[in-house]
């Protein structure tokens, strides 16, 4: 009796605790996500090589071009900073964010990408040090600069099988993952299974962790 009692009290705790939660429902199904999903990693590519990839073209310090224009004549960031060149398609921060916001969780882009972008951040090493790692891009109201620091992640583009598409639940219909098997371009015999994060924003989902790592 007294076990019945306390599996019956341990079911009615666990009903509460969903209810005490806003979302501690199903995770979305594959089929009403898998369109979304697409959608968002296609349109990652070409953010994300701004944002961890080669980036914007610039006009590099020891160019001929630059020599002849002085560009970097009396530039206070000589060495770690170079002009990111009038073609580029993205011409401020703003542009950067505006794009990154059509893919990322505006969560993700306030404490992660943001930071490393054009902020700058310092971490533990481990050890009683710290790392710091410069803000990828400056600007002033006439430029925008890119670092010359090798911090490049995203390397090669990464490619995702949709058809192996599953989606891991979180506890609740606002935040989920899904799995995929993935490869880097260069690489297609390396495969892996990937998860990216997902949640939903002003009723649209957006990834919520970085799609080409």
């Amino acid at each position: 009796m007294k076990k019945t009692i306390v599996f019956l009290l341990a079911i009615l705790l666990a009903v509460a605790s969903c209810f005490s939660f806003v979302g501690c429902a199903a995770a979305p199904a594959v089929e009403d996500i898998y369109d979304r999903v697409v959608e968002l990693i296609e349109a990652s590519y070409e953010v994300n090589t701004v944002l961890y990839g080669p980036g914007l073209p610039v006009y590099q310090t020891d160019s001929e071009y630059a020599n002849i224009k002085y560009m970097y004549y009396d530039f206070d960031e000589k060495g770690y900073y170079e002009y990111v060149t009038e073609y580029s398609k993205f011409a401020s921060a703003d542009q950067i964010l505006a794009a990154a916001a059509k893919v990322y969780s505006a969560q993700y882009i306030d404490e992660v990408l943001s930071v490393a972008l054009f902020t700058g951040y310092t971490s533990d090493d481990g050890q009683g040090g710290s790392i710091y790692g410069m803000a990828r891009y400056l600007e002033d109201e006439t430029w925008i600069y890119q670092s010359t620091e090798d911090n490049i992640l995203y390397t090669a583009m990464r490619i995702y099988d949709y058809s192996t598409m599953q989606v891991i639940s979180l506890g609740s219909s606002e935040a989920c993952k899904v799995s995929m098997v993935s490869w880097l371009e260069d690489s297609p015999q390396e495969t892996e299974v990937i998860e990216l994060r997902l949640v939903l924003q002003n009723g649209e989902w957006y990834f919520d962790s970085f799609t080409g790592a």
